[in-house]
């Protein structure tokens, strides 16, 4: 009986922390202005184009999917962005600017430079939402900047 006390009061402990943690961030996040906000939410989205595949083709009577091979860089992309919500300004504007540009360029490159594969393939929704994910983070990360920046 006694090890069963022990055990829920280690789960209502855990269950503390976490609710803690929760609601760490969900005053943080009332805190910060609008448009950092949607790039924390465009957090979801970038998520996604990570997973998704980013083209097709057919082979053996069968479609398969082809990777991201710049998933990787979103990922940091994505982090960069979070951070850099606590320290606006004018560098912030830059660093966030030049990555999702950088990014961008590179998977129109990628496409353009028929990089993503060397078999014959369909470009999947992946691809599209890996374009509109910096374009998102770019737009609001410099309406952020014009609208509430006080350098």
């Amino acid at each position: 009986m006694e090890l069963v006390k022990w055990a829920l009061d280690i789960v209502k402990r855990i269950l503390r922390f976490f609710i803690r943690i929760f609601e760490i961030f969900a005053e943080w996040f009332l805190e910060i202005n609008f448009f950092e906000k949607l790039i924390v939410i465009t957090a979801v989205p970038s998520f996604f184009a990570i997973i998704l595949p980013v083209a097709r083709y057919y082979i053996f009577e069968t479609w398969f999917m082809i990777n991201n091979p710049l998933a990787v860089y979103l990922i940091g992309i994505v982090f960069v962005m979070g951070l850099t919500v606590f320290f606006p300004g004018t560098l912030s504007l830059i660093i966030r600017e030049f990555l999702n540009g950088l990014y961008l360029a590179n998977v129109i490159l990628m496409q353009v430079s028929h990089n993503i594969s060397k078999a014959p393939y369909e470009l999947s929704t992946g691809y599209y939402v890996n374009l509109a994910v910096p374009v998102i983070f770019m737009i609001l990360g410099l309406l952020s900047y014009l609208v509430f920046n006080r350098d």
